[in-house]
């Protein structure tokens, strides 16, 4: 019997763990969550204005895991929290990005943040009346680039189920001072990315896909992930590939470049994928247009666009069956306008997903494979989608 402070709880939860941001579903399609993939180790005091605020833009935790051995990730400010700290900070680029998803800290380290916050979340109301310890079995699904799947899969999924994890809240509004114990469950085993993306377009979108021969590439802010499926969803596992693209140090230099004005104008390369992703290339200081970036963006990404665009088509040349190729993900929003400019001379059967879902396609697919392993079925998962709303994909002939 539980002390009462505490409770006991079962929450169902998906985690795409991307290069750039970390994406989250729990028990419901409509219960949605996304924060950068950005961590740091604070330095010095953090002082308040005020113990209020969105929970998700200040995750401040300790965490205590099997799974996280390295000291410096003990205590740490994740997400939005973590971006212009004046702490070490930690982004996937550079040898970060070198380093395999399975292995790296601050993959654990963002995974358990995002299953603590979406606990603390679903439990709210009772936190507000007093409850400070949480102890929950988390019925997971996260998955693995196609590069890394084979060698790394057991790996990664040992680490998250080797015991018990604890994460407090430190200073995080509303969840200060709470402690979330996970032990974590893999009811549909570790995914491929790209491939659970492929699942959700084809079961809430009108693009189709079991009816054709297709690939799909799924641009993150390190890895590109190039499924082939033929008809009927049939996956391709001899032509799918991988590669890593480093589209977080394209980013880097340009933040570098934008910087070397004289000021910090952007803080993380986080905070530059929004803006490209919003078309935001003037940067605003006091009022004014401290700098225009859109000669600086447009001659890094037609070069990473380029390459983007030659793995596509090497990969593609093989798959004979394939009649048209897609591109998902966050990384292909923001590169969609050079690739589009640059297939305007070719004129391939090029698909863009609608730019809306594209972030979040690999863990909605991922939600709704873990629905299917706990037994809900297609009915069930399709009725939880009822509040996202039908959408489609956006095209480029």
């Amino acid at each position: 019997m539980g002390k009462p402070d505490s409770l006991t709880t079962t929450i169902t939860l998906a985690i795409d763990n991307g290069s750039s941001h970390i994406k989250g579903i729990y028990d419901d399609l409509g219960n949605q969550f996304i924060f950068p993939n950005v961590v740091a180790q604070p330095f010095g005091e953090r002082y308040f204005l005020m113990d209020q605020g969105d929970p998700l833009d200040f995750l401040d935790v300790q965490i205590t895991s099997p799974a996280v051995h390295a000291e410096q990730y003990r205590h740490v400010y994740v997400g939005n929290l973590a971006i212009g700290d004046g702490g070490i900070v930690h982004e996937i680029i550079g040898d970060k990005a070198v380093q395999k998803k399975a292995q790296r800290q601050e993959t654990m380290v963002t995974l358990l943040t995002a299953a603590a916050y979406a606990i603390a979340t679903k439990h709210k109301d009772q936190i507000q009346r007093g409850k400070n310890r949480i102890k929950a079995k988390v019925n997971l699904g996260t998955g693995l680039p196609i590069q890394e799947i084979s060698k790394f899969r057991e790996e990664y999924a040992d680490k998250i189920t080797a015991g018990v994890h604890s994460v407090t809240f430190v200073t995080t509004p509303m969840f200060k001072g709470v402690t979330v114990e996970m032990e974590m469950l893999l009811p549909s085993d570790i995914s491929i990315d790209d491939v659970s993306g492929v699942y959700d377009m084809e079961a809430f979108s009108k693009a189709h896909l079991s009816l054709k021969g297709f690939g799909i590439a799924d641009v993150g802010g390190v890895d590109m992930d190039i499924a082939f499926f033929r008809p009927g969803l049939d996956l391709d596992q001899r032509h799918s590939t991988g590669a890593k693209i480093y589209l977080n140090n394209a980013l880097e230099n340009i933040r570098n470049e934008v910087n070397a004005q004289g000021e910090e104008l952007i803080s993380s390369t986080a905070e530059l994928t929004l803006m490209l992703v919003n078309k935001e290339y003037a940067i605003y200081a006091e009022g004014k247009v401290a700098f225009d970036m859109t000669e600086l963006v447009n001659r890094h990404m037609r070069i990473l666009a380029e390459k983007v665009l030659k793995y596509a088509r090497n990969a593609w040349k093989h798959a004979r069956y394939a009649n048209e190729f897609w591109f998902i993900g966050g990384g292909s929003v923001v590169l969609q306008p050079w690739i589009e400019k640059l297939n305007a001379e070719l004129g391939l059967p090029i698909r863009f997903d609608h730019s809306e879902f594209s972030q979040l396609r690999n863990v909605r697919g991922t939600f709704f494979l873990l629905s299917h392993a706990l037994g809900e079925g297609n009915d069930a998962a399709a009725a939880r989608a009822d509040t996202a709303g039908d959408h489609g994909g956006s095209e480029t002939d």
